[in-house]
């Protein structure tokens, strides 16, 4: 049986938000130990799709006490990205264990108990920074088995040179769902659709083509009155994106500042969309053997369909402690502040029109400080 190691800090995924909370911690006089399931670091970037850059500008994507150098692109291709943040590991020296998967987190005698294939640890303080993007969510529509194409989660999507000439299908509006779109327009699909249920706000990424929406969301979402932003936004967006409903797009359903998550930031599919070879259609009812059945009763072939469904973040699988966690999976305590539960943290599960690596900067210091803090009581 392995021995089981002792830390006073355990962070619990390595990550950008994981990275970035062990160098805040590390600038304070502690070391961390960073237990991470891939082989790698930035693996999970390295792995998205091609044609992913980050929509938040370089200057206020980095991580704390180093950020992405300035020889970087103003918004940094997702190999790139992955490029930093192993040299944001290797400048800080953390203690970055890699194939560390942590199976079950338990508080256990004062102390944190995480359990792994490959032994256990036991911690002062334990951060968990596995992220609200953990695991692959994939709706059982009816039908789904007869279907003879082929079904792609968003998360296993590369590029669409693997699908020139076929009939696409995209289910699911985020931001993922929006850029595969156009990446398999771009790529040479024979047609392409994008099945919608809940309209979202739509941004370019540069308004007028010159300013950087995300300067927007750093002005406003300090002011305390979305509603009144979310109006303001609208309008902003009706003058730079233009009325969508020609094109099969309703209203947006939510605002980004009362939903606290960002719009759908353009990079390529609005002009798609205009041009007619991106094409709305409702959401997907169910499966045929050939394709798909749309709620308005419209049926269609496709050989491929894209599921830009989302994720869960497992947290009800990794952490045995009652009432943590809420209704919807996510961590009831705010990124970087303390919890109910003495040693226990959360970084990264917070989603802003600031962007989330912005986020993940600003709470991780707060977080250093806060489990500094703890430490020296303890």
């Amino acid at each position: 049986m392995p021995p089981i190691e002792t830390a006073d800090v355990a962070i619990v995924g390595g990550g950008a938000a994981g990275l970035s909370a062990a160098g805040a911690l590390k600038r304070r006089g502690h070391d961390p130990v960073i237990l991470e399931q891939d082989e790698r670091v930035g693996a999970r970037w390295a792995r998205r799709y091609e044609r992913l850059h980050l929509h938040t500008i370089r200057r206020f994507s980095g991580l704390a006490h180093y950020g992405i150098p300035a020889d970087y692109p103003r918004y940094v291709h997702k190999d790139l990205f992955a490029r930093y943040l192993k040299e944001y590991a290797e400048r800080l020296r953390l203690d970055v264990r890699l194939g560390a998967r942590v199976d079950a987190v338990r508080p256990d005698d004062g102390l944190w108990r995480l359990a792994s294939e490959h032994g256990e640890w036991r911690a002062r303080t334990v951060i968990i920074a596995t992220g609200r993007h953990n695991e692959k969510t994939l709706p059982r529509w009816p039908g789904l088995e007869e279907f003879r194409g082929r079904v792609v989660h968003s998360d296993d999507y590369r590029s669409g040179n693997e699908f020139v000439g076929e009939r696409a299908l995209v289910v699911g509006m985020g931001n993922s769902g929006a850029e595969i779109a156009t990446d398999l327009v771009e790529q040479g699909a024979s047609f392409v659709a994008v099945s919608v249920r809940t309209p979202p706000p739509i941004m370019p990424r540069d308004l007028f083509g010159v300013l950087p929406v995300q300067l927007l969301g750093l002005a406003f979402t300090p002011v305390p009155a979305p509603r009144l932003l979310d109006r303001a936004g609208a309008v902003i967006r009706r003058i730079g994106v233009g009325d969508l409903s020609r094109y099969g797009l309703g209203k947006a359903a939510w605002g980004p500042f009362t939903a606290r998550r960002p719009a759908v930031i353009d990079v390529g599919f609005l002009a798609e969309l205009k041009s007619g070879r991106i094409n709305v259609r409702p959401h997907v009812e169910r499966f045929s053997s050939t394709g798909v059945v749309f709620a308005d009763g419209r049926e269609e072939q496709f050989s491929i369909v894209v599921a830009a469904t989302g994720f869960s973040s497992a947290l009800g699988e990794l952490l045995d402690v009652p009432g943590a966690i809420d209704e919807h999976g996510q961590p009831r305590f705010r990124s970087g502040r303390p919890t109910d539960y003495p040693g226990l943290y959360f970084i990264g599960f917070d989603e802003t029109t600031r962007g989330v690596l912005f986020e993940a900067n600003r709470d991780s210091r707060r977080l250093a400080r806060e489990v500094a803090s703890y430490l020296e009581k303890r």
